[in-house]
């Protein structure tokens, strides 16, 4: 059984009156892909940022790698955290933010990230500053960082925003790869039907800013029966359940 790379017990995160986390308690093994399912506005960006360790929780207790994440150094070097939304200096172009993410990360395969930018066919739109390129380029431009890293840990936070058909495939491809070599990815996101097919499981945030659900893709069969769910034109499968699930929370 693998150990557990994350611990939350009552996490909570509050922005002046207004509760954002309330309670969130989960535990996630080391090893795979797991979903951060949630409606807008639940706190899924929020609690990725307190587990990368670049903000503090309001209360109750998180663990990344057995330490407390926040602003420290032993927890964030083992981290990445990506995402559109993620702020770089607004003079930076794409190819400066691969070379900044090349100095910031030991593990860093820079013949994965030039297999990357070919596949995502992103080498001119490199020059670019940052905040001049569409959501899909930047989109792409995390992708390559946060598959490159080769950080222990790697957290997604809406991977497939602007990416049309082919540079989805592409971002699959790649995670499917190195996620094989036991790296842990936690990958925020709306897309189920997609994602579902690559989840090792699911953690499921519900408007109550607490866990409303956590179940894995190997128990998927149990909780379909368990849930009474059934669908006349196919089995059942772990996106059904976790449609359910997100309907519910």
């Amino acid at each position: 059984m693998n150990a557990m790379i994350i611990r939350a017990d009552g996490l909570e995160k509050h922005f002046g009156k207004k509760h954002v986390l309330n309670g969130v308690s989960f535990d996630l093994p080391s090893g795979g892909i797991h979903g951060l399912l949630g409606r807008n506005g639940v706190g899924k960006s929020t609690l990725l940022q307190i587990v990368a360790g670049q903000l503090k929780s309001s209360g109750g207790a998180v663990e990344v790698f057995g330490l407390a994440p926040f602003d420290n150094a032993a927890v964030m070097d083992r981290v990445a955290l990506t995402g559109v939304d993620v702020g770089y200096p607004a003079s930076w172009s794409g190819k400066d933010i691969l070379k900044g993410a090349q100095l910031r990360y030991p593990n860093w395969d820079d013949g994965l990230a030039r297999r990357l930018i070919d596949d995502f066919d992103l080498g001119e739109a490199l020059g670019a500053a940052y905040n001049k390129m569409s959501r899909g380029q930047r989109a792409m431009v995390g992708n390559i960082i946060g598959i490159a890293s080769g950080a222990e840990l790697t957290l997604l936070d809406e991977p497939y925003v602007g990416l049309d058909v082919h540079n989805t495939n592409v971002f699959y491809r790649h995670l499917l790869d190195v996620a094989e070599d036991g790296r842990t990815f936690v990958m925020a996101t709306h897309h189920i039907e997609e994602a579902s097919k690559i989840l090792s499981s699911a953690l499921v945030l519900g408007r109550d800013g607490k866990v409303s659900a956590h179940v894995t893709a190997d128990d998927a069969d149990a909780h379909a029966e368990r849930l009474d769910l059934s669908n006349p034109l196919r089995p059942v499968d772990f996106g059904d359940v976790i449609e359910h699930l997100l309907e519910v929370s």
